[in-house]
């Protein structure tokens, strides 16, 4: 009997079994290490993009912080710069006020002395009087809400 055919049989029949049973043992190793491999930098890659975000979380804390401070300081000049214009304002009113004061009394004395010369006042200073009063209400009803407002304004301030 001629063992070579068997022999040859063997050759061909033994790695075609081999490549079948062993090639996807083989083939599932590879795979693994790859799937490994890209878990591997996968990760390093969200740990990178996690550091990046806690940097620029950090750098954002930091521009709010400068932010508040200079709005602080802003609010601070503003709450000055709006104190002296209303107090400016207000001794502008208070002073105009007077003035008008001032005028009516002037106006009232000359119907008076018109009036005990025997003339009558002539209709223009009548006029001017009356709305020199009509303007002197107004000015004392603006001080006084002013006034109260720079009051409320103060009680916030302080608190």
């Amino acid at each position: 009997m001629d063992t070579q055919p068997i022999y040859l049989a063997l050759i061909v029949a033994i790695p075609t079994i081999l490549s079948a049973t062993v090639s996807p043992i083989i083939m599932s190793l590879i795979n693994n290490r790859n799937r490994r491999k890209e878990k591997q930098e996968d990760y390093a890659r969200q740990d990178a993009v996690a550091e990046q975000a806690a940097k620029a979380a950090k750098l954002l804390v930091a521009a709010n912080e400068r932010v508040a401070d200079t709005a602080k300081v802003t609010n601070g000049k503003l709450d000055v710069i709006h104190t002296l214009v209303n107090s400016n304002m207000t001794a502008a009113m208070q002073a105009e006020l007077d003035a008008r004061l001032e005028n009516l009394a002037l106006l009232l004395e000359v119907v008076e002395m018109k009036r005990a010369a025997g003339h009558s006042p002539n209709e223009e200073t009548l006029v001017l009087i009356e709305t020199t009063k009509r303007k002197i209400t107004e000015l004392k009803s603006s001080l006084g809400d002013r006034l109260k407002q720079s009051s409320e304004a103060e009680k916030i301030r302080q608190t």
